[in-house]
């Protein structure tokens, strides 16, 4: 009764601070804004522009809130630039949980702790989330999430915590439900039976973060603002006032230095914020710290098709999410954050140890007949989240996990935030700096909340993929892919579409069998401001974040069709295939850094390894360096091998393949031979002994979690 009360009085409490903390700016109503000005400018086109223009404001940063600031900036009418020293969203912004959450691990706060400022960011949450539904209808969709229940009391508690959840989520958003402990088994099939009580489902929006940043920042170009990627900011120009005025930036790509001017700088750079303040003002004390997450993907079989599951509370402590995303299932753990200097420029890159952290947190939910095998993880990835600093400022906001700075030379700095509420994040930094730059605008309120959607938005429908079969003979799954990734502009890259040299389908040629992606994806991604291999592998196709191998396979055939649109050389191209491959080495886990299986030596004498890498060559085919497991099937009945030993076959390789399923490589195959050699008890047991060795020796740091409103609330 007391938790009921306190809520009471919260919710009533933060209904009369609502209106002191978010939407004031639409308290006057909604105005329309004027159709996109232009088509999408080329990057040469703004790199011109750079050199003669005054601009009203210049943005630092192609994250979700630079990109969001562009798009707010330009749609009030202000003159805006953008440069970004990657490509856009490609470092946080591109690396999420793909959720657009509510909050609801700051729910549990709000109510547990009694904390108003937790309660104010879940509403918050909600109400961006139904804002961004409604910029981009076509780049997000609800997505069921279960939440088990282990113990009996925590059903009256969930029950409470969703139902307020429900009740402050805007009109049409789906209720929950409960679900018994059989039917929350028959839904997840390897969940731990175990003492699971029941369950309850309810929704969250999941999307595509890099094509959401991609799209805003696309769309603030097409409303005139001047944007470009690759375009590193090397200093801060100063006007004769002594405010900062502008930057000096560096195109990446051809090495010219640019000095853009501006009447005011937004810096937007996530959690390298502080480098950039540090060039306003070399005695500004740090204003970021970060922490840093990563999420592992897995096969589909990992999670059902259509619904994740959270639980926040699991008996190891911490919390695990399973995610349905583009035909994969993404895995994440609060148990492998860390925090890091806000200032770091240490590129993103996943270790062994946080993998194995994620298998082990996989292991202790699912059930234990269900092998959980190193192979399974087909991409690892790693970004570090920007966090406001414990201060005086960041105390008086009323949300308490952002903060915007004006420094000394007027910059406004922003740090903090999710995706969530980047749009609201973008609103607060342009209007601080219409104040302080004292900017003429024709619109002095934000429109992107209603009155704006994202290019492509406009005239798109679920359903419209169906055309796309029809008038262009594509493949269903293919059409899915342009709709939901392009929105009605999804037409116009069909029209590019090459054809396939089949009966059926007639359009659409694949870069790859198991992906929907086409050759026209790569030339609109050029168009889209793809300028190396990594934009296009990474962010314009989603294939290096879902499946590191196949991204490899196609690297040749994405940098031929690149090189045709941009007119690379072979010298070009080669380089461009290298930095990709040494991207998904590092920063994708393809090549853990401290790879466990490679503990386990090989028992055998030299004349026997001799002999089976033989065998190996002969078994190869086309050079791949793997084979098959059919075919070690086959190779090991004509070693002698009466029966094929198939439960050695699936003990062996449940603890030691790390490459692929359904085909071992070298080392891999010397590992099998050396079981069949030695006998599969006593090199099992010998194998077991040096992997749990190696992983006493990975896992003796263990990382701590951020508290939750530091976190900002996230899965």
């Amino acid at each position: 009764m007391a938790k009921i009360l306190q809520v009471a009085v919260m919710f009533g409490s933060s209904k009369l601070a609502n209106s002191n903390f978010s939407y004031d700016d639409m308290s006057n109503g909604v105005e329309p804004i004027p159709q996109m000005k232009r088509e999408l400018p080329t990057r040469k086109f703004c790199l011109d522009a750079f050199k003669s223009n005054m601009y009203d404001v210049l943005i630092i940063g192609g994250g979700a809130v630079g990109a969001g600031c562009a798009l707010d900036a330009a749609t009030r009418g202000l003159k805006t630039a953008l440069v970004e020293a990657d490509d856009f969203g490609s470092g946080t912004s591109s690396k999420s949980s793909k959720l657009l959450h509510g909050g609801f691990r700051d729910l549990e706060q709000a109510i547990r702790r009694f904390d108003r400022a937790a309660f104010r960011r879940v509403q918050s949450s909600l109400m961006e989330r139904s804002s961004i539904g409604n910029l981009a209808p076509h780049l997000n969709q609800p997505v069921p999430i279960m939440l088990p229940i282990h113990h009996w009391w925590q059903a009256p508690l969930y029950y409470l915590e969703l139902s307020l959840y429900h009740m402050l989520a805007p009109k049409g958003t789906k209720s929950f439900q409960y679900v018994s402990a059989e039917e929350a088994v028959d839904i997840f099939p390897i969940m731990r039976r175990g003492d699971l009580f029941g369950a309850f489902i309810f929704y969250e929006k999941q999307y595509d973060d890099a094509r959401m940043c991609l799209s805003v920042a696309l769309t603030s170009a097409r409303y005139g603002a001047d944007i470009c990627n690759h375009m590193k900011v090397e200093n801060l120009i100063k006007n004769k006032d002594g405010n900062i005025g502008g930057a000096k930036a560096v195109d990446q790509l051809t090495g010219k230095s640019y000095k853009i001017r501006a009447k005011i700088v937004i810096n937007a750079t996530g959690h390298l914020s502080d480098s950039v303040r540090l060039m306003e003002d070399p005695l500004a004390e740090p204003l970021c710290t970060s922490s840093w997450g990563s999420i592992a993907v897995f096969p589909r079989f990992y999670c059902p098709e259509n619904v994740g599951v959270f639980d926040p509370h699991t008996k190891n402590g911490g919390s695990i999410f399973f995610l349905p995303w583009q035909g994969h299932t993404l895995v994440g753990t609060s148990n492998e954050v860390f925090d890091e200097p806000g200032n770091t420029s240490v590129q993103p890159q996943p270790s062994e140890r946080e993998v194995q952290c994620l298998l082990d947190g996989i292991k202790h939910f699912v059930s234990p007949n269900f092998d959980v095998r190193r192979c399974d993880v087909l991409a690892v990835w790693g970004a570090f989240k920007a966090m406001p600093v414990e201060s005086a400022s960041l105390n008086n906001t009323l949300l308490k996990n952002h903060v915007v700075n004006v420094g000394p030379r007027n910059m406004v700095s922003i740090v903090g935030g999710t995706w969530s509420s980047f749009r609201m994040l973008a609103e607060k930094a342009v209007n601080a700096a219409i104040k302080y730059g004292n900017l003429d605008v024709l619109r002095p309120h934000s429109v992107t909340a209603d009155a704006c959607k994202l290019d492509g938005a406009n005239g798109w429908s679920p359903r419209m993929f169906i055309r796309l079969v029809r008038d262009f003979g594509m493949e269903r799954d293919v059409a899915e892919h342009l709709s939901n990734t392009y929105g009605s502009n999804a037409f116009k890259v069909a029209v590019n579409a090459t054809s396939s040299g089949k009966g059926w389908p007639i359009v659409g040629k694949r870069l790859h069998s198991e992906f929907p992606y086409i050759e026209a994806d790569v030339k609109q991604g050029v168009r889209d401001y793809a300028c190396t291999l990594v934009d296009m592998v990474a962010r314009r196709l989603r294939v290096a974040f879902l499946n590191v191998q196949v991204a490899d396979e196609i690297l040749p055939q994405v940098a031929n069709v690149m090189g045709r649109e941009l007119k690379w050389s072979n010298e070009r191209k080669a380089k461009e295939i290298d930095d990709a491959r040494r991207f998904l080495n590092t920063q994708m886990g393809q090549l853990s850094e401290d790879p466990i299986h490679l503990s386990v030596p090989i028992k055998m004498s030299v004349q026997q390894v001799q002999k089976y890498v033989t065998h190996f060559r002969s078994l190869e085919e086309n050079n791949t360096g793997y084979v098959t497991i059919n075919n070690c099937c086959k190779a090991m009945k004509a070693m002698g091998v009466k029966e094929v030993p198939v439960d050695l076959m699936h003990n062996v390789l449940r603890d030691i393949d790390c490459h692929a399923q359904g085909k071992v490589n070298l080392y891999e195959f010397l590992l099998l031979m050396s079981a069949v050699v030695q006998g599969d008890t006593e090199y099992l047991r010998y194998a077991k002994i040096c992997i749990d060795q190696k992983l006493m020796s990975v896992s003796n740091h263990h990382p701590h979690t951020v508290p939750v409103e530091r976190a900002c609330g996230g899965l």
